[in-house]
């Protein structure tokens, strides 16, 4: 195990050796891409991505047979210490697939905490914003509470302009949130499937995906999430208030975690006793106070419905998804707009109806709940989210590392070995002379398909809507917070 972990260090430390942010990062100039960068010719960039990738995959893979067979005989420090090691050699990794974003959410903290005006409205390119990058006129598309929490790193936005240190501190938030996820993932699992959580834990921590998408690329996708693993743990714990508010705060994040709120609200009524009026009663103090955190963080920047514009921008748009695919079908058109509003709507619908009948399952108990709400991102991004990026099966592979099943470990390795290769294979399709028709679901093609036949496959093995959770909830019946636990909760 100690041998694996150093490998998986080793190997990314030299990856961050060429990709290195200090040297990369122009402070006048434009966003690089990594083909740019690992040049001359685009030959060479193809390798060493696929060096790293699959060299981290192939250790990751050791990992996990070894966590999975002897973790009773491994000291359990080894499992856990890695993941900082492995965040220390990558937090310095200039993004290799998608720095834009890292300096999106930078250039939207200089609007806010340096010009003092409201990133909501006022996009990067309207400050004299020193780099260009692909997002520079679109305001951002985040929750308030992110531009809030960006408030931390104020002290470096001065007109003396620490470029590059702000941009150091947003990796490090990205790997404090990494390793808080790893860290809850291991709290819930302990509780809820006793004896997995080690397994978990490497699962998820040690996870290439997880590691290169969050901490290599500065993601802020686990921010989001951190509060959501806190809101289920607080679920399990019976804590509603706490598990609302915290609900609210990852939702004025990003706010696709509010599709989490239906199945969540659905488990927290029906673990509730008494009659109608008594379980809305228990609930109404989380609800008004996410309600009062939800005003105040808009507070500082509401513009109205403008305040949503950059988020309306971003999801008004459609790229590697099966809207678009379906658009192109029924246009005949790879690039035009045609029958947009229609693919929407049939792929909207779709997703609507899986969304009922998996949601429905959270009623059964916590492991319902946490494949119900996995169900909802993953059929999310399968069916109806019309912009997808790799990174975003962050969300619900996430929630998938609290269940550490065979159903869920598969999907689990499945999901994220599928998301590393769409920014390779979108990058050099044209490369490959692919017509434009097959060029267009390339991508989509390796994101999407092995994870749906994966998903199928363990559906119907588990002959389940919820993998087999409410099986796994009668059998061991671990699945309850004992006494002790709820007041702790």
């Amino acid at each position: 195990m100690v041998a694996t972990g150093l490998a998986l260090v080793a190997l990314y430390a030299s990856a961050t050796a060429g990709l290195f942010l200090p040297e990369f990062f122009q402070p006048t100039g434009s966003a690089l891409g990594w083909i740019d960068m690992l040049g001359p010719g685009r030959r060479a960039p193809a390798v060493a991505y696929l060096q790293l990738t699959v060299g981290a995959m192939l250790l990751y893979a050791v990992a996990l047979v070894l966590a999975w067979r002897w973790r009773a005989r491994v000291p359990r420090v080894l499992f856990l210490a890695f993941p900082v090691l492995f965040a220390s050699a990558l937090v310095l990794m200039y993004p290799p697939t998608a720095a834009s974003d890292l300096f999106h959410y930078h250039a939207d903290a200089r609007t806010a905490w340096l010009f003092r005006l409201n990133p909501f409205v006022v996009p990067p390119g309207d400050t004299d914003y020193p780099l260009l990058f692909s997002w520079n006129t679109q305001p951002s598309p985040y929750g308030p509470a992110w531009t809030l929490l960006t408030g931390i790193f104020a002290p470096l936005m001065t007109p003396d302009e620490h470029l590059l240190a702000t941009l150091v501190g947003f990796k490090l938030l990205a790997a404090a949130s990494f390793l808080g996820c790893a860290w809850l993932v291991h709290r819930t699992v302990s509780e809820t499937h006793p004896g997995r959580e080690t397994l978990a834990f490497v699962l998820f921590a040690w996870n290439p995906f997880v590691l290169l998408r969050v901490v290599g690329n500065g993601h802020n996708d686990l921010v989001m999430l951190f509060f959501v693993l806190l809101a289920l743990l607080a679920a399990r714990r019976r804590a509603w208030t706490a598990l609302l508010v915290l609900l609210a705060g990852s939702v004025l994040i990003k706010y696709i975690s509010a599709l989490l709120g239906p199945p969540i609200l659905l488990y927290a009524w029906c673990s509730l006793e008494g009659r109608p009026i008594d379980r809305a009663r228990a609930l109404a103090p989380g609800l008004a106070l996410a309600a009062g955190f939800a005003v105040l963080a808009y507070a500082p920047f509401w513009a109205g419905t403008a305040t949503f514009a950059g988020m309306l921008q971003q999801t008004g748009q459609m790229i590697t998804s099966t809207p678009d695919v379906l658009r192109a079908l029924l246009s005949g058109e790879v690039q035009g707009a045609e029958d947009a509003a229609l693919a929407r709507a049939l792929t909207g619908g779709a997703f609507a109806f899986v969304a009922t009948l998996v949601a429905w399952q959270a009623r059964r108990g916590f492991d319902s709940l946490v494949v119900a709400s996995f169900h909802l991102m993953f059929f999310y991004l399968l069916l109806a989210s019309g912009w997808f990026r790799p990174w975003y099966m962050l969300w619900p592979a996430t929630l998938l590392a609290l269940y550490p099943t065979r159903a869920g470990i598969a999907l689990f390795v499945v999901m994220t070995t599928s998301n590393l290769f769409p920014d390779l294979v979108e990058h050099y399709r044209y490369d490959w002379g692919l017509e434009p028709f097959r060029a267009l679901i390339a991508p989509v093609v390796v994101q999407f398909t092995l994870p749906a036949a994966v998903w199928l496959v363990a559906a119907l093995c588990t002959r389940s809507l919820d993998l087999g959770a409410s099986a796994h909830r009668a059998r061991t019946g671990v699945e309850e917070p004992s006494e002790v636990e709820r007041a702790a909760g």
